[in-house]
Parts: structure tokens; sequence; C-alpha cells
């Protein structure tokens, strides 16, 4: 493995276009549109500033590439960054970074995932009905209130062993 590494995520800004090496290699090139938020703002803030980066896929990443990446897909990209030195047509000489890219991985949105099956249980105690998913607990009436955010259920009991700890 090389030491020059590096792993970004961002948002395909245009659709990948392929293209062959004179010696017949194919290579895809995207560009990568990767934002964040600035120091000094708030995470909540609607302020972001970005940067566009290229990224060359070769041979078989390119081929996969060009058949299931469009523009707008989110994705994770592990590569060797590189400077891409030249001179543009204005006669100035530029130098951008580049990414040469190993892997690539669509990252499907967030909001989009659906959650695993639910069972839904009336509670013994309270008689209240709770919607219970892997771990995760919600009651009926939270998300008939609004609350959207499943809460982690834990019970510190079944989290500590006590035959494990050392004194």
């Amino acid at each position: 493995m090389s030491l020059n590494s590096i792993t970004v995520s961002g948002t395909l800004k245009e659709a990948p276009e392929k293209r062959f090496t004179p010696s017949n290699i194919p290579v895809t090139n995207m560009l990568l549109e990767v934002s964040y938020i600035p120091r000094g703002t708030q995470m909540s803030s609607e302020k972001t500033a970005g940067h566009i980066i290229r990224v060359n896929a070769w041979r078989d990443l390119a081929e996969e590439c060009e058949k299931k990446l469009k523009a707008g897909d989110k994705v994770l990209i592990i590569g060797r960054a590189q400077i891409n030195a030249y001179t543009n047509n204005e006669g100035k000489k530029k130098r951008e970074v580049e990414i040469d890219a190993n892997s690539i991985t669509l990252i499907e949105d967030v909001l989009s995932v659906k959650a695993p099956p639910s069972t839904v249980k009336t509670d013994t105690n309270t008689s209240k009905k709770e919607n219970q998913t892997e771990g995760f607990k919600k009651t009926v009436g939270d998300v008939e209130s609004g609350v959207t955010e499943p809460r982690l259920q834990t019970n510190i009991d079944e989290m500590i062993n006590t035959e494990e700890i050392p004194f």
C-alpha cells in the first residue's frame, strides 16, 4: 500500500466520462464536489464551502464507474492524490489536485434508507404501545407528536457483566 493515500466523500457534479488512452486503456474522469462547514461556523449553519476535485478511474474500475454512476450520486473514494500541472487556454500555468481512484463506493442517501421491519407490542406496565426496531425504541405517541429520531434503548444491567470485572 502506498503512503500517498486519500479518502474523500462527495457528490458527482457531472456524469462520468469514459475515454481511452493511446494504448487503449479505459479511463473514466469525474468531477467530485466536496463540501464542508468552514471553521468558525456552527454545525447547524447553512453556510458551506466546497471544492471540485477531478477523479480518474482506470481499467476495470473505469468500466464500472461508467455503467453504474451518474451525476448527483454520493460516493466515497479511496485513492492516490497527485498534482496535475498544466497551462490553461489563456496561457496561465495551473496546478490542481487530482485523485487516481483505487476504489469507489456508492453511498446511499441516509434519509432514503428504510428501517428494518418492526413489531408493535404493548408495554404491560403502562399499557402504551411501542414500536421496537433492532435496539431502537420509539413510542407511538412520539410518532404522533412529531418526534422522528429513534432513541437507543439501553438497559445498564444488561450492558455490564459483573463476572468480567477484574476486581
